[in-house]
C-alpha cells in the first residue's frame, strides 16, 4: 500500500560544471544531513538539484555557505512496495486522476520499499490519489 505525504523540496541551482554534485553532497553531509531522495539536470550553463533531506534548513544553511542559490519548494513523497508494478501502479492512479507532474524521481533498494518523488500543481488532490 502506498504512503503519500507533502514534502519540501530543496532546489539547489547552480554553474553546470564537473564536481557540483560532489560540492552539494559534501556540504550536506558534513552539516550532518542525510539526503532522503536527490535528483538533477543541466540545461546549458546552469543546473538543478532537488533535494529531500531529513533536516532542510540546516542543509541549506550549508549550501549557502558554499555559496548556492537555494530555496524550497513542495512535492509530494510516496513510499511504494519494492515490487514489480508498484511504479505503474501508482503512475496509472495519477493518469486516470489527470494529475500532471512537472517532473519525478525515485529511489529502491534491497529492502521492501522504494522512494517516489514528484512535483506537481495539484498537491492536494496527489495526495487523495495516492493515499
Amino acid at each position: 500500500m502506498a504512503k503519500a505525504s507533502k514534502v519540501k523540496e530543496i532546489v539547489a541551482t547552480t554553474p553546470n560544471k564537473v564536481g557540483m554534485l560532489a560540492k552539494i553532497t559534501n556540504a550536506i553531509s558534513d552539516a550532518g544531513v542525510n539526503i532522503i531522495a536527490i535528483s538533477a539536470h543541466a540545461a546549458g550553463k546552469k543546473a538543478k538539484f532537488m533535494i529531500v533531506t531529513e533536516d532542510n534548513q540546516k542543509a541549506m544553511r550549508a549550501l549557502r555557505k558554499k555559496k548556492l542559490i537555494v530555496g524550497e519548494k513542495n512535492a509530494v513523497s510516496v513510499t511504494l512496495s519494492n515490487k514489480i508494478g508498484s511504479a505503474r501502479e501508482l503512475a496509472n492512479k495519477l493518469a486516470k486522476a489527470g494529475i500532471d507532474l512537472n517532473y519525478c524521481y525515485g529511489s529502491t533498494s534491497s529492502g521492501s520499499e522504494s522512494l517516489m518523488v514528484f512535483s506537481t500543481k495539484d498537491i492536494k488532490k496527489a495526495l487523495e490519489v495516492c493515499g
